[in-house]
């Protein structure tokens, strides 16, 4: 009987008569270790950790239920032939629908709007401005990265992309490839949306010196890893106005806490970690998963591997 250990329940999902599916979590993978029945594991990085230093002889998939898979150890399971996949363009959706949310909210400034709080209308028309017609970038070209930029080309901006690695795209009007070609285009644009995976190349990459190039009423949208930004730097352009605000999703700690400095600056809006989450993704993620560990029961392909010899 070949086992296949899955943190989300897979009930429903016809698996061949000779695969048992079982429920499990971080504390129960200990159970299965030495076991040579099991198969393929789905489940979070950090289960993903606990995994690559067990001895499972018969593993052949890691799949992960995270688009990010930073901190899971890929080399590991390579050396030991097992594929590690992750969510792939799952999440998309949803971290895009709250890119477009958090672009209005700061463009209509509604965390400002004195309508809120007085009974006599207040206009600010020189404060309120529209999306339509800005220069939008967006850090990190891949699968998060051009859903945002697909949903904003119905508001008639100009949507860029910075990413070293993806090919061109429909959706980007021009791709920027190299830290010298974005200092030098940074102060063209309204709106900067970060998607950007925590790597060695991206930690503490938007810097004093990248905050310096942008405009003065440039806004930030940050859905990807917070290790992106140079955390001190961030705070002080923010304080200072040095740049116009911030729309922030992505926290080290979940739920963010109150003594979160950012929380107290009035041009940036914290939202509660959530950008990833709907009841559509959650089916989204448990189709994917079954796709990818029937490709592996199966000897077929599976898609989104991260891990891949180059």
């Amino acid at each position: 009987m070949r086992i296949v250990l899955s943190d989300k329940s897979l009930a429903g999902f016809p698996f061949p008569a000779d695969v048992e599916v079982r429920r499990t979590s971080l504390k129960g993978m200990s159970a299965f270790d030495g076991n040579p029945d099991v198969v393929a594991i789905a489940g979070s990085r950090a289960m993903a950790q606990k995994a690559a230093g067990m001895d499972l002889p018969g593993l052949k998939l890691y799949q992960l239920t995270s688009a990010g898979f930073d901190g899971v150890p890929c080399d590991a399971f390579r050396e030991k032939g097992v594929d590690v996949a992750n969510a792939g363009s799952v999440y998309s959706a949803p971290i895009a629908e709250t890119v477009v949310f958090g672009m209005l909210y700061m463009a209509k400034r509604l965390h400002h709007n004195p309508n809120n709080r007085r009974l006599k209308l207040q206009r600010g028309y020189a404060q309120i401005t529209e999306i339509a017609g800005k220069k939008i970038l967006v850090m990190g070209a891949g699968n998060i990265g051009t859903a945002i930029a697909s949903r904003l080309q119905g508001f008639e901006a100009q949507v860029d992309g910075y990413d070293p690695f993806c090919p061109e795209k429909p959706e980007y009007t021009k791709m920027l490839r190299s830290k010298e070609a974005l200092l030098e285009a940074l102060g063209e644009y309204d709106y900067i949306i970060s998607t950007l995976p925590d790597n060695e190349q991206t930690q503490g990459f938007i810097n004093a010196q990248l905050f310096a190039a942008m405009k003065s009423t440039a806004i930030i949208v940050n859905v990807g890893r917070k290790a992106v930004f140079h955390q001190k730097d961030f705070y002080q352009a923010l304080k200072t106005k040095r740049i116009g605000g911030a729309v922030l999703d992505m926290f080290e700690k979940l739920p963010n806490p109150i003594t979160n400095p950012f929380r107290r600056l009035s041009n940036v809006v914290v939202l509660p970690g959530v950008a990833a989450i709907s009841r559509e993704v959650n089916e989204r993620l448990k189709a994917h998963m079954y796709r990818n560990l029937c490709a592996c029961l199966n000897g077929e392909t599976i898609q989104n591997v991260i891990n891949k010899k180059v």
